[in-house]
């Protein structure tokens, strides 16, 4: 049971920390990013809790509680970078300021 709590702690740790990835104001910067940050939150959350279920039955008996730990991070930035997959919301890149960019106009500057 004490294992299954400290997974929980985890995953809302991750949940907290992935929250932060929003602009200076506190938003995301659009609704796919939005949701991109959604998705991962939530890849985030069930990984650990797998990731900590996977980690316990694996340790031994006397260390459940470290396995469970070690389980749920990994599984957390796993399940995190796995539902992140490869969803850029139609951006090319960002410039020298971390604005997305669409693409290039006809002189060669990005366009947003």
């Amino acid at each position: 049971m004490r294992a299954i709590l400290t997974a929980c702690a985890l995953g809302a740790m991750t949940l907290a920390a992935s929250a932060c990835a929003t602009d200076q104001y506190g938003y995301a910067n659009n609704a796919c990013q939005r949701d991109q940050n959604n998705r991962q939150v939530a890849g985030a959350v069930i990984g650990a809790g797998v990731g900590a279920l996977a980690g316990s039955a694996v340790a031994g008996n006397s260390s459940n509680t470290e396995g469970a730990l070690a389980g749920g991070a990994l599984g957390a930035v796993v399940g995190s970078q796995v539902a992140k997959g490869r969803n850029n919301c139609g951006y090319v890149g960002y410039d020298n300021y971390g604005r997305p960019y669409t693409g290039y106009d006809q002189y060669g500057r990005p366009t947003y």
